[in-house]
């Protein structure tokens, strides 16, 4: 190939150092999964293969990984950070093993250790040895994100100290249970609990679903849900129960137990309120999945802007010498989503630190944070991926550069552990709430002189940012002022009707508005706290500037509406925001190798000697082929 002439010269950065920033914790078990364990080809994509094939190395990939000890369910009681370190790591690598892994350690492994007692300690040893695989039982095929409707049912029989799982209805079947049709030896079984006759809420019981020889258990049914858009490694299935008994131990018992003469007693007082304290495993749920789809936007993004800067096209001389990563169309598709991506990483940080530091005090924060993260996190990797596919051309489409199969990775982080806009919708209702009870506040800004702001400096950006949450969240709480006792008779209305079928676009903004400005105060204090000496200030800076501007221009048309701001300040960020692209160009390689993913974790053929991938006939595999230098 010819050797490029670029019309952008690139600068370097200090790529180390900003490693250190986005990777935080547990460096040495990153490094030891990058730099020994995935530099086995059993980690190569295997594109063109039976789904047995897919399954059976997703669970291979799977077993070499906690094996050699680079995550265990009791990460969760001694080093709850590496959890989502692991997840992180193999998100770069393949979404189906990171599926697999994290309803094992965390949905399965993690709801044992959480829920349950000692008496269910034997169980957690199987996880971490993987002779006991198992999986997690909550969502059915009719009750989603109204799980707490589930028709399963446990009924106590005081005869034999037993509980009786059964799926009375077609829509009451487990559905998309991960590990389920082909690995798993014990479900937890999420059941609306029946003792004496009396409802006693939703309870979670392991169910043994296979016997010790991996034939299916009696009265258990598994269904296999076959092939779906991506992640066709995880064996994703439907379970049914007919009349499977389990003893009373089986029941998951911290706050709910059958006392020895046969009473049932909670600490927990009502149904849904004993509901929420056994799905709290969906909050690090939620994280697991923000780190693992974190992971696959930092390889999305490895693989276009490596090939962006080594494929030349016609240049200002006419001839194919300039790198397509120096065009303007290029660079204002792709260093929005790098900055984006950065700050996300930070505002991860930021969630994972609180989850680990959590108490009573705290609870209510880190459940919006947890539920905020993991849209925006998955959000912007569809975004990554489709973007990047599309600016890598004709190659972004051939299977072998994996845009695909990372795109079929992040559709299933947007829906697992709760579809993203519903739980942004929780988290506008939980922020609300926080501050009509006084237990959020919001610094005061001063807007009167907000007509003369300078939009074109992080300081005024911050602000801005400021401004548009507390906007929305007035503009919600008028909304909503119209469903109380107070209003007028005549224009009352139910909080369903503002709620659900009337103010969804600003309770999206809002939710939004709050994540990112999550990631903006951890990228301030980040920036504040970098010595000078690192060289990485002004370049962090520059990121911060670019999310906000890439960020706050969505939300324009409601921002000059609302009378926040005039045209004119909304030309001058989108003006703005061409320049911070401009300025931040020449260091996006730099950067992008800061994000941490190692030459030979990058399968695409696109990110290294795509000529020589070309030169033989190889069948769209990269199975065996040089360049990934393994």
């Amino acid at each position: 190939m010819p050797s490029p002439t670029h019309s952008t010269t690139p600068l370097t950065v200090n790529s180390a150092r900003l490693n250190e920033l986005l990777e935080a914790d547990n460096r040495d078990n990153r490094s030891r999964m990058k730099n020994v364990l995935f530099k086995d080809r059993i980690f190569a994509p295997r594109l063109e293969v039976s789904l047995k094939h897919d399954r059976d190395l997703a669970l291979e990939r799977l077993s070499r990984i906690v094996k050699n000890g680079h995550i265990s369910v009791f990460d969760f009681e001694k080093n709850p950070l590496n959890i989502f370190a692991a997840h992180e790591v193999v998100g770069m690598i393949d979404g189906s093993t990171a599926t697999k892994m994290t309803v094992l350690m965390n949905l399965y492994g993690g709801s044992v250790l959480a829920l349950g007692t000692a008496r269910h300690r034997k169980y957690l040893e199987a996880v971490d040895d993987m002779t006991g695989v198992g999986c997690f039982a909550l969502t059915e095929l009719g009750y989603g994100n109204n799980a707490v409707e589930m028709e399963t049912r446990a009924d106590w029989d005081p005869k034999t100290r037993e509980f009786i799982i059964n799926t009375p209805s077609v829509l009451a079947q487990k559905y998309w249970i991960t590990n389920g049709y082909c690995d798993a030896k014990f479900a937890l079984v999420f059941a609306q609990t029946y003792f004496n006759g009396k409802h006693e809420g939703v309870h979670v019981f392991i169910v043994r679903i296979r016997n010790e020889d991996m034939s299916v258990a009696t009265g258990v049914r598994v269904d296999d849900m076959g092939h779906r858009m991506g992640c066709n490694g995880v064996d994703n299935a439907k379970l049914f129960f007919n009349n499977v008994r389990v003893p009373a131990d089986a029941l998951l018992n911290k706050y709910s137990d059958v006392t020895p003469d046969g009473q049932f007693k909670s600490s927990v007082g009502s149904g849904r309120a004993r509901f929420l304290v056994v799905a709290d495993r969906l909050l690090s749920g939620r994280l697991c999945i923000a780190a693992m789809s974190l992971g696959g936007t930092k390889t999305v993004l490895n693989n276009a802007f490596r090939y962006a800067a080594s494929r030349l096209t016609v240049g200002p001389t006419g001839k194919s010498d300039t790198p397509i990563l120096d065009y303007q169309l290029q660079q204002n598709a792709l260093m929005p989503l790098l900055a984006r991506t950065i700050a996300l990483n930070f505002g991860n940080n930021f969630a994972k630190r609180k989850f680990v530091e959590d108490s009573a005090e705290t609870h209510d924060e880190v459940i919006r944070l947890c539920c905020v993260i993991k849209p925006l996190v998955t959000w912007n990797f569809e975004r990554v991926a489709t973007i990047c596919r599309e600016r890598c051309g004709g190659q972004g489409y051939l299977s072998a550069n994996l845009f695909g199969l990372f795109l079929g990775f992040s559709h299933a982080g947007m829906t697992a552990e709760g579809d993203n806009s519903v739980l942004m919708q929780k988290v506008a209702k939980e922020q609300m709430a926080a501050v009509a009870k006084g237990a959020v506040t919001y610094p005061s800004v001063d807007t009167s002189s907000i007509a003369t702001w300078n939009l074109s400096t992080l300081d005024a950006l911050v602000k801005l940012a400021r401004v548009r949450e507390i906007a929305l969240l007035q503009h919600l709480g008028k909304a909503m002022s119209v469903t109380t006792p107070k209003a007028p008779a005549a224009s009352r209305k139910s909080i369903f009707q503002v709620w659900m079928l009337e103010e969804s676009d600003a309770i999206q903004a809002f939710a939004r508005s709050f994540g990112e400005r999550i990631c903006m105060d951890e990228m301030l204090a980040v920036i504040a706290a970098e010595p000078e000496s690192t060289g990485l200030k002004p370049v962090l800076s520059v990121i911060l500037k670019l999310f906000l501007l890439h960020a706050l221009n969505v939300d324009a048309a409601t921002l000059v509406g609302g009378g926040v701001l005039t045209p004119a300040q909304v030309a001058q960020m989108a003006e703005t925001q061409r320049a911070a692209v401009k300025e931040l160009a020449p260091y996006s390689m730099g950067l992008v190798k800061g994000l941490g993913v190692e030459d030979h974790m990058l399968y695409a053929p696109i990110a290294h000697d795509w000529k020589a991938f070309n030169k033989s006939d190889s069948k769209g595999e990269v199975m065996g082929v040089g360049y990934a230098r393994l």
